[in-house]
């Protein structure tokens, strides 16, 4: 075995390892801000396994560690599922702090991101391969029904716009800075109100077409400037948005 493929085993092996434990935490802050209130059922595996992009195996060891700590209870048959168990004394003390840590996260992710992803969109406008840049304009007639859907088109498009650069190296800083960022947040905006961020009549194809229109153009006309500068205004956006989201739970004390 090579050493490449020595390391590319062992860094493969310890994500998995982490990935359980990064997903209960996910949902262990989600059911102390209230997102998921005593008796609610969780989503099921299979939906919660789209949302963090993991495997279902790995969903399934995030809620065992959650039943062993009594946060959440499963029941088999029809109406069976996992529920968050009865509120403990003292529960919602720990809520402001929670936010307050997620929200100096979520600032040093977008800080990350907003120092890498512009150059990322650089890269792909002055080097990209014509047919890298016109898929990514192709994207956008994406049909995009819900919020899951809405993530996984959101991540193809900016990791598209990473790879078509040429570098492999800054292609997987973006790949690792969204991975890490949006397996934790993933949770969190599971059943949030997204009307705080989204009229009513916006439906999520629509938002995805208009928040990366400016920047697949801008790439497909190989204009480094103004690539590089909409996705730096496509990311402030996106930290506004993800911040009116928390200041859901902080208005829920």
């Amino acid at each position: 075995m090579s050493n490449s493929e020595s390391r590319d085993e062992w860094t493969t092996g310890t994500r998995q390892a982490a990935s359980h434990a990064v997903v209960a935490e996910a949902l262990r802050q989600r059911i102390a801000l209230g997102g998921f209130g005593p008796g609610d059922r969780l989503p099921t595996e299979r939906e919660l396994s789209a949302a963090f992009g993991v495997g279902r195996n790995t969903v399934r060891q995030a809620v065992r560690e959650l039943a062993d700590e009594g946060l959440v209870t499963t029941t088999l048959g029809r109406n069976g599922g996992t529920r968050v168990a009865p509120a403990r004394p003292g529960g919602d003390g720990s809520r402001a702090a929670i936010t307050a840590t997620i929200r100096a996260s979520l600032r040093d992710y977008m800080e990350y991101r907003l120092a890498i992803e512009p150059y990322a969109a650089r890269l792909a406008a002055e080097r990209g391969a014509g047919s890298a840049r016109r898929e990514l304009v192709a994207m956008l007639a994406t049909d995009v029904a819900d919020l899951g859907e809405y993530h996984r088109c959101d991540t193809a498009f900016h990791l598209g716009i990473a790879t078509a650069g040429g570098n492999e190296v800054l292609a997987e800083a973006v790949t690792r800075a969204r991975a890490e960022m949006f397996v934790g947040g993933n949770a969190l905006w599971l059943g949030s109100d997204w009307g705080r961020v989204y009229p009513a009549e916006r439906d999520f194809g629509s938002a995805f077409r208009e928040e990366h229109e400016a920047i697949a153009l801008a790439v497909l006309s190989g204009d480094g400037d103004a690539a590089e500068a909409r996705m730096r205004d496509h990311l402030h956006d996106s930290h506004r948005q993800f911040l009116a989201l928390l200041d859901q739970f902080a208005a829920q004390d």
